[in-house]
């Protein structure tokens, strides 16, 4: 009986390590600052901090705002979910700001429901819809730079795109970002101090 607890416990230990590993980004419990997850079935949240410091803001009438705008859009594009609003909140940081946390079923309805550009797919896809001309990517280990031959060879490999500027949390690791965008201490990239588009290359 002992055994069989001792290799139990073993092959939990070796799972958590195996799951610890396996490069995906896990979303801070509190975010105090723009950021941007993309899940592995391709959903996106956004969380859009804004200053909310005056005496007459109300949190229930940004709420009810915030609501019956995505209500709006989703009647607009025919989904009854393409976007979703799960929270709005101000930050317990004392710097006076809002977040309005939302939900999307894809890139498609992110980039529709607002003003910024954001993309995720295959490379192949990418290249298809005009994106990566011109692009440099380096490597995060050596800050080797991407060929275009080697792009070109990444054709089925995920790319995330977008002209947000926030913390990004990716599905997967990340191998190769375009010029501007830094790794965080904890795996996302910041696009804080780029201009334009930034590309995100998934292993």
């Amino acid at each position: 009986m002992m055994g069989k607890c001792k290799r139990m416990a073993l092959l939990v230990c070796l799972c958590v390590l195996f799951l610890a590993g396996c490069g995906e980004v896990k979303v801070p419990d509190v975010v105090n600052s723009p950021a941007v997850a993309v899940d592995k079935e391709g959903g996106i949240t956004v969380w859009q901090i804004g200053d909310f410091d005056k005496a007459y803001y109300d949190v229930s009438e940004l709420t009810t705002m915030a609501v019956e705008e995505v209500k709006d859009y989703n009647a607009a594009s025919g989904k009854e979910a393409a976007v979703s609003v799960e929270k709005v909140e101000t930050l317990q940081d004392d710097s006076g700001k809002v977040a309005v946390v939302y939900r999307f079923d894809g890139w498609e309805s992110c980039a529709d429901f607002g003003e910024n550009k954001i993309f995720y797919g295959t490379v192949g896809e990418a290249v298809e819809k005009g994106f990566g001309e011109d692009v440099i990517m380096k490597n995060l280990k050596d800050n080797t730079i991407l060929t275009e031959d080697e792009l070109a060879a990444a054709a089925d490999r995920d790319l995330i795109i977008t002209d947000i500027r926030a913390d990004i949390y990716c599905p997967r690791k990340v191998t190769h970002i375009s010029d501007g965008a830094v790794e965080n201490a904890d795996g996302s990239i910041s696009s804080a101090g780029t201009e334009g588009l930034v590309y995100i290359l998934l292993k």
